[in-house]
C-alpha cells in the first residue's frame, strides 16, 4: 500500500514541478528554515511540510530549482544566489536530491547554513540515474564517491531516511552511514513530507524555534572600581624574627612540666566513705 502512495506521490511532485511557479527564486530574508525540492518535485509539493513548520513558530521558505541545468554546477549556483538572501545560522532541510546539491555548495553560501538535515538522499546514488542525463548520480559513481562526506563541513548534519525506500534503489543509497542515520516509519522517499507521521516525526525533530535572550552585559560596580589594599605583616618572614621565636618555644619545651595537683574530696564525699 505506501508503494502505491509513494507512486502516487512521485507523479503529484512531477506534476507540479512544470507548473510555471516553481522556477520563480525565493527572497528567504528573515527565514530560520528552507526548504530544498527533490528530484523533479515542484515547490508546492512541500506546502503541507511548510505549512506544519510555520504553525510551530518557524519562517520557512521553498527554494525553486532549475528544470534544466547545463551542468550541477549551474543548478547549484542558482541554489546558492537564494541561500545568500537568508540569514546566517540557517537550517537547510533537503529532500532526496537536493541534499545531493547542497554537498557541492559555494564556501560562502555553505557557512550561512548551520544545520543540514537531509531527507532521503541518496549520498551513494542510485541506479534510477544510470542511463540518464543525471547518470553522474549514478550508484556508486566518481562524483558521488568524491563529494558525499563533504555533509560532514556542515556545523550540524541530520541525514534521515524512510525505513525503506521505493523510488531511489538500492535501498542502502539512502543510508549516510557512520551511525548518523535516523529512521521514518512509514516507509517511501515521497511520503516522507506527506504523510502525516512522518510530518509528526520532523516537527518533534525540530523542536520549536525558541525565543531570543537578552544578553546579559556585567557593570563594574564603583565598590570594586579601585582594588582594596591589603596590608601583610612582612616581620615575621625577618630572620631575626624567627630566631627568637625559635628559641622562646625551645626554652618553654624544656621546663618540667608541672604535676596535677590531686583535689582534696569534699565533706560529704569523706563522710560517705567513712560509712561505708
Amino acid at each position: 500500500m505506501f508503494q502505491f502512495l509513494d507512486a502516487l506521490e512521485k507523479i503529484w511532485a512531477k506534476f507540479l514541478y512544470f507548473l510555471p511557479g516553481h522556477s520563480q527564486p525565493e527572497n528567504c530574508q528573515g527565514k530560520d528554515i528552507l526548504i530544498i525540492p527533490g528530484h523533479m518535485a515542484g515547490k508546492d509539493f512541500y506546502r503541507k511540510l511548510k505549512a506544519d513548520l510555520d504553525n510551530l513558530g518557524f519562517h520557512v521558505a521553498i527554494l525553486s530549482t532549475l528544470r534544466n541545468p547545463a551542468s550541477v554546477e549551474e543548478a547549484v549556483l542558482h541554489l546558492s544566489r537564494q541561500i545568500l538572501t537568508a540569514p546566517n545560522d540557517t537550517t537547510v532541510i533537503a529532500h532526496n536530491t537536493g541534499g545531493l546539491l547542497c554537498l557541492v555548495l559555494p564556501d560562502e553560501s555553505r557557512r550561512k547554513v548551520k544545520r543540514l538535515i537531509t531527507l532521503g538522499t541518496p549520498f551513494h546514488g542510485s541506479h534510477s540515474f544510470s542511463d540518464t542525463r543525471f547518470s553522474y548520480w549514478g550508484f556508486e559513481s566518481d562524483w558521488v564517491k568524491k563529494n558525499y562526506k563533504n555533509a560532514l563541513f556542515f556545523p550540524l548534519f541530520q541525514p534521515l531516511s524512510a525505513i525503506e525506500d521505493f523510488s531511489f534503489s538500492p535501498q542502502e543509497s539512502t543510508e549516510f552511514g557512520q551511525g548518523r542515520d535516523l529512521w521514518f516509519d512509514i516507509p517511501g522517499n515521497y511520503n516522507l513530507v506527506r504523510r502525516h507521521e512522518n510530518l509528526r516525526t520532523i516537527r518533534e525533530f525540530l523542536g520549536t524555534p525558541k525565543d531570543p535572550q537578552a544578553q546579559v552585559i556585567a557593570k563594574a560596580s564603583p565598590v570594586h572600581a579601585v582594588p582594596k589594599k591589603i596590608e601583610v605583616d612582612f616581620s615575621k618572614f625577618d630572620p631575626a624574627n624567627r630566631k627568637k621565636a625559635a628559641a622562646k618555644k625551645k626554652k618553654e619545651s624544656s621546663k618540667p612540666a608541672k604535676k596535677p595537683i590531686a583535689k582534696k574530696p569534699t565533706p560529704k564525699k569523706a563522710a560517705k566513705k567513712k560509712k561505708k
